[in-house]
């Protein structure tokens, strides 16, 4: 008896379709941009004002900072996100809270094309809250 053996049907082999490369090409793009999302939006556009080289000290490692951005508009960024004059006031007021060794360097980057009154204005809030830690953001020329 002579066994007759069929070829396979080809319609059926392509059917079963092998996503696993993609699946694992989706994840690794995710990942990708989970990670490059937050480096793009880490900071406000301020065109800082130029100070002469060496007019600062560099910054320690250690010491933490945290960063108040007034952009040419007058809108300030505490960090990375967008706040109003009275949410700056109640970080501000968070801060000073905390026990002095523990506080952090209050940092402002006042845009160079920006009034100066704003910046004293964010100056003199840090002042009334009680901070003592504040300095100023610039480029070297």
């Amino acid at each position: 008896m002579a066994r007759s053996f069929s070829k396979p049907n080809r319609l059926h082999v392509m059917n079963e379709l092998n996503v696993t490369p993609m699946l694992d090409l989706c994840f690794v793009l995710l990942i990708i941009f989970m990670i490059s999302t937050p480096v793009l939006e880490q900071t406000t556009a301020v065109n800082l004002p130029k100070a002469d080289k060496g007019a600062g000290k560099t910054p320690d490692a250690k010491t933490q900072y945290r960063i108040v951005s007034i952009d040419r508009d007058g809108g300030f960024s505490f960090g990375q996100r967008r706040v109003t004059p009275a949410q700056l006031e109640a970080e501000f007021a968070a801060i000073a809270a905390l026990p002095e060794a523990d506080q952090p360097v209050v940092r402002i980057r006042g845009d160079g094309t920006l009034s100066y009154q704003k910046v004293i204005d964010v100056l003199s809030t840090a002042k009334a809250k009680g901070l003592t830690k504040v300095g100023f953001d610039t480029e070297t020329r």
